[in-house]
Order: C-alpha cells, then sequence, then structure tokens
C-alpha cells in the first residue's frame, strides 16, 4: 500500500515538473567532414514531445535514422528535487559531394506550440585516403597515430581581431589550440604578460570539447583556451609574448601487450608536448590633431550626467555631488573629470566606483564619482558645469559633454558656533582693573605677596620640556605629512594589510566553493601585494618586471620562481575544468606562505 502511494505522489510531481520545464531544441553535428566520410546528427531537446517533424536532408546520403533515445536524471539534494530529461534523435549521413551545404531546420510541437532548432551548416572537403566509414563524434576525438608529434598536427596561435588601432582602442585577444590528435589535459600554462597594454580577462568557459574546422584542407580539433580584451597604452608597435603551455596527448603504445584485453583496445600513455604560439605585433598609432584642455584619457563612446542629492543645506551639513559617466570604452583607465568648487564649499577625495561589463563587443557600463561637500559658511554658491572631453572612435574626433551648473543654498545652522570676525577699534577694548568677585567658601591657600613663579626653577624646567614635546611633536607632524604625501611610501606600508584583506576575501570564497571568484581575489592578493610593494602599477607590471625587481632587493631565486608558478597556477587553475577544492586549499595556503616569506624579506 505504502509503495503504491509513493509511485502516485511521484507521478504527479514529475508530472508537474514536465508542464513547468521550458522547452530547449537543439541540434549537434560536426563542422567540416571529408567526402565520403559517416558522421551524426543529432537533435535534442529537454522535455517530452507530442511531435517530431525530421529536417530536409540534401546533399547527404540518410545511411539510418532517426533513432530515439531517451535519458533521465533525478537527484534530491537538499530536500531539493530536481530532474534532467533528454530525448535525442539521431541521423546518420555520409557526405556525398564537396562543398559547403545546410540542413534545414527541424521541428517538434509541445502542447500546441512548434519549436525549432537552428539550421545546421556544414563543410565537405575533399578526401586524401579514400572513402572513411568511421563515424565522427565530437565527443569522442579520433586515436592520435603512432607517429611523431609534428608542427601540423598539434599547435597554439594568438590572433587579434585587429592589426592597426589608436591609442585605447580595445581589442581581442585569442588564444586557439589546434590538433589533430587525442588531447588528455594541459600543464604549466603561461599566459603572455601583454606588456603594453592594460588588459581585462574575458569570460571563457572550460574547453570540454572540440569543434572541427578547416585548415588548408586539414581537420583539425579546435577550441578556444582563453581571451582578453587589450587597452594598448603607448604609440607605437607592441608584440605580445607567445603563449606556452605543456600539452598531454595521448599516443598508441609500442611496448608488447600484456593482455587480450591490450590487442583488442590498444595500449596508451601520455606524452607531454610543449607548444609555442607566434608572436604577434600590433600597431598602435596616437590619437590625432591637439587634445582638449578638459581631455581625461577616454577613448570610446560615453554619456555624462551629474546632480546634488540636496540644493538647501544647513552650514557643516554634508552635500553629495554625484556624477555618472555611462557607455563603451575605457572608463576604469580614464582620469576623474575636474570640478571647479567655490573657495568656501570644504571638498573631500572623491569616491570611485566602476561597474564595468567585459565581453568581446568591449567594456560597458558606468564610472560613479561622488564628492563630499560641506559648506562651513551661509550664503548661495554656483558650483560650475561639470564637463570633460573624449575621444569618438567611430566619427575619429574629439567631443565634449557637460552637465550643470548647479545652485547650494546654505542657511546658519542651529547652534552654529560660526563667528565672523571684524575689525576693531581702540574703543572697543577697556581694562577692568575690579571687578565684583564671588565670597571663596572653601578653604584655599594663600601665597606671600611678591613671590612669583616666573623665574623659578620649576618654571624653567616646565617651559624646558614644553619647549622640547614641541618641537618632538613637530617632527613626527612633519614626517606623518610627508609619508602621507608619499602615496608610494603609503602603498608599501600597508601593502600586507590590504593583502591579508584579500586572502579573507579568497577564504571565504574557497569555503563556499566559488572557483572563480577564488582565483580572481588571490590573484590581485598576489599582484597587488607586489605593486604595492614596488610601487609598480598593476597595469605596467609583468612576470619579467617582477622577477628583476624582486632580485634587485635581493630576494632569493626560489622564492621568485615559487611566486611567479603560484601566479601561473592561478592563471590557469581558474579555467581548467578538473579544478579540485583540495588545489584550491593548497593554492590558497601557498598565497599565504609566499606573500609572508616576501613580507620578512622586504
Amino acid at each position: 500500500m505504502k509503495n503504491w502511494i509513493l509511485y502516485i505522489v511521484l507521478f504527479f510531481t514529475f508530472g508537474n515538473l514536465y508542464a513547468d520545464e521550458d522547452v530547449k531544441f537543439s541540434v549537434n553535428a560536426p563542422n567540416v567532414v571529408r567526402q565520403g566520410q559517416q558522421f551524426r546528427l543529432v537533435y535534442t531537446v529537454n522535455t517530452q514531445i507530442d511531435d517530431f517533424q525530421a529536417p530536409r536532408v540534401e546533399n547527404f546520403s540518410v545511411l539510418a535514422g532517426p533513432s530515439k533515445s531517451t535519458s533521465t536524471n533525478i537527484s534530491i539534494i537538499n530536500g531539493k528535487m530536481t530532474r534532467q530529461y533528454t530525448l535525442k534523435f539521431t541521423y546518420i549521413l555520409r557526405a556525398n559531394e564537396t562543398g559547403k551545404f545546410s540542413i534545414s531546420p527541424a521541428k517538434v510541437e509541445k502542447d500546441g506550440k512548434i519549436y525549432q532548432s537552428d539550421p545546421v551548416n556544414i563543410e565537405v572537403i575533399k578526401s586524401t585516403g579514400g572513402t572513411q566509414t568511421q563515424q565522427s563524434d565530437k565527443n569522442k576525438p579520433a586515436r592520435s597515430r603512432n607517429v611523431d608529434v609534428d608542427n601540423e598536427d598539434l599547435f597554439v596561435r594568438v590572433f587579434l581581431n585587429k592589426k592597426n588601432v589608436r591609442r585605447q582602442e580595445p581589442v581581442v585577444a585569442t588564444i586557439k589550440i589546434y590538433t589533430k590528435l587525442n588531447l588528455s589535459g594541459f600543464e604549466n600554462v603561461k599566459f603572455p604578460d601583454f606588456d603594453g597594454f592594460y588588459k581585462y580577462e574575458i569570460e571563457t568557459p572550460p574547453l570540454r570539447q572540440l569543434q572541427e574546422e578547416n585548415i588548408n584542407g586539414q581537420i583539425y580539433g579546435t577550441g578556444v583556451l582563453k581571451k582578453f580584451l587589450l587597452f594598448p597604452q603607448k604609440a607605437k608597435k607592441i608584440t605580445i609574448d607567445p603563449f606556452e603551455v605543456d600539452c598531454i596527448v595521448q599516443k598508441k603504445s609500442n611496448s608488447r601487450s600484456q593482455s587480450i584485453f591490450d590487442d583488442f583496445f590498444g595500449s596508451y600513455r601520455n606524452v607531454k608536448i610543449p607548444l609555442s604560439s607566434k608572436p604577434v605585433t600590433l600597431d598602435v598609432k596616437s590619437l590625432p590633431g591637439s587634445k582638449p584642455n578638459n581631455f581625461t584619457g577616454g577613448v570610446g563612446d560615453f554619456t555624462i550626467s551629474a546632480s546634488l542629492d540636496k540644493n538647501k543645506v544647513k552650514t557643516n551639513e554634508s552635500v553629495n555631488l554625484n556624477i555618472e559617466i555611462s557607455g563603451k570604452g575605457n572608463l576604469k583607465i580614464m582620469d576623474v573629470p575636474e570640478v571647479d568648487f567655490p573657495p568656501d564649499l570644504e571638498t573631500y577625495e572623491p569616491k570611485i566606483e566602476n561597474n564595468i561589463d567585459i565581453s568581446e563587443s568591449g567594456a560597458k557600463g558606468s564610472k560613479k564619482i561622488e564628492y563630499l561637500i560641506i559648506p562651513r559658511h551661509e550664503g548661495e554658491f554656483r558650483i560650475s558645469p561639470v564637463s570633460f572631453s573624449y575621444f569618438d572612435l567611430s566619427e575619429n574626433k574629439y567631443k565634449t559633454l557637460s552637465a550643470g551648473p548647479f545652485t547650494l543654498n546654505v542657511t546658519k545652522g542651529d547652534g552654529d558656533t560660526t563667528v565672523t570676525v571684524t575689525s576693531f577699534s581702540k574703543k572697543d577694548i577697556s581694562v577692568i582693573d575690579s571687578d565684583i568677585r564671588f565670597i571663596k567658601t572653601e578653604k584655599f591657600k594663600l601665597k606671600e605677596r611678591g613671590k612669583f613663579i616666573f623665574g623659578s626653577l620649576f618654571f624653567f624646567m616646565v617651559y624646558g620640556v614644553s619647549v622640547a614635546a614641541f618641537i618632538l611633536l613637530l617632527l613626527v607632524r612633519r614626517r606623518k605629512i610627508r609619508e602621507n604625501a608619499d602615496i608610494e611610501l603609503l602603498k608599501n606600508k600597508k601593502a600586507n594589510k590590504f593583502a591579508k584583506k584579500r586572502l579573507k576575501v579568497a577564504s571565504r570564497y574557497l569555503k563556499e566553493n566559488e572557483k572563480d571568484r577564488f582565483y580572481e581575489e588571490t590573484l590581485k592578493a598576489l599582484w597587488g601585494y607586489l605593486s604595492d610593494k614596488l610601487s609598480i602599477p598593476v597595469a605596467e607590471l609583468s612576470r619579467e618586471k617582477a622577477d628583476e625587481k624582486l632580485e634587485e632587493k635581493g630576494i632569493e631565486e626560489d622564492i621568485r620562481s615559487q611566486f611567479l608558478q603560484l601566479l601561473d597556477d592561478c592563471e590557469f587553475a581558474r579555467y581548467a575544468p578538473s579544478a579540485s577544492e583540495e588545489r584550491m586549499d593548497r593554492l590558497y595556503k601557498n598565497a599565504v606562505e609566499i606573500i609572508s616569506k616576501l613580507q620578512q624579506r622586504l
């Protein structure tokens, strides 16, 4: 009886899951095949359907299909039930003619609604060794041949979407791998330093499967390893260093088989193959013409808005001037526009917040600038318009934007003790020789008339100590002012404190198993600590420069190597599909250890 009740509950639960699920209909096929090759065309839908309408297949022979298969995966985590349902329709096709062909979309019907897949574009190239009968499956790459690996079997390249740009114009760098072999993984990844660029990392999904591409009549499995958005900082020809990686490749072993299974399945071993891309050069030109006086270094397309949060206040009350620059371009790098405040308004350094989204199309978002203003005197104050100039790439000219002006009315505050002092005349000042005094009822000590503390030993002792204390306080104060004015020295002193804060954030992400955020904060801690200690901006800091400066500071070679290797491990681990919690914990401990070592020596 209990089993029947359970079946009924599960039936209605799954029925609701099926009804509420969004329909996702997709297609999977190779991008390029050889003439005579057999391959799979697979249509996948994530829910039960009422009808499947087959695509119109031309220029290919249908050897089998559509064959229907289903799978269901149910999991219960913390009392929450999740279900994954997959329905597949699979065709086995054969390419007959060379050329580029298209297969029309397939359609499915669900609850009276029609859903359509994307069309499939397939390139058929000439066969090099007769008719191929082996089926192509992107999820199972072909076994590597038992031959030596050369540059035509496996290589990496760095592509730039532009060859000629202006200073601060965004460029996308794509690192891509090409292979005819069966890859097992990557080790010792070394990304280019991108010297001369301010770089952003474009979010790139982990490389889980390769896509077929036709390269000079050869079919390669290709995949994107990483993408960067670059902003060139110098007007000259800039060369990007090679990307280096060790690829783990499966090769068939020539050793004698040990069992019948080795003869049937084949015996394979992993081989490490070092790869290096060719250097890439970008021609960067300076911005044209003479720059406007209020040019802040912005390159792109922007808008500006500004406002006071209050127009009427009392003396000594705070007011915020909020400025927002929005658009597309080098928002984070550009300087803050200057604001001309009246001298009677007390202002502080602005608070800056960057909200920027990074993609292949560029950097979009906003830069928010908040000035804190405190009026000390009453009256009406006028704040001049906030204006700045930027270079518009699409129109190839400078543009000026402005917001304002602003009027601030200040009235006298409650209990305001501010006094405006005017000039005095002699008659305003008089000396009162005597006055009515209160009668003292408590005990008091009388002193002999004519005996003064001035000129006594106690007087000179107090006077000397006071002068010495004043001089000491003055020296300490001047030293503090110099230190605060020296931003580099201030950052150097607080480098360890800032690094500990970032590592504390990384530790929280480690506990929450937030892989991407953990590696991002760990890298910020490492690069930020080194930037503050060496007084070098992060944008200008590279592995070579860091190694050189640490060597100048007398840091041992093993510590320098450990630091640089940790940077590489963090850079690659965040994109490796097999990054484990144990590996994250190890990298975190290594980061704490290496920063402690550097702090002791620096």
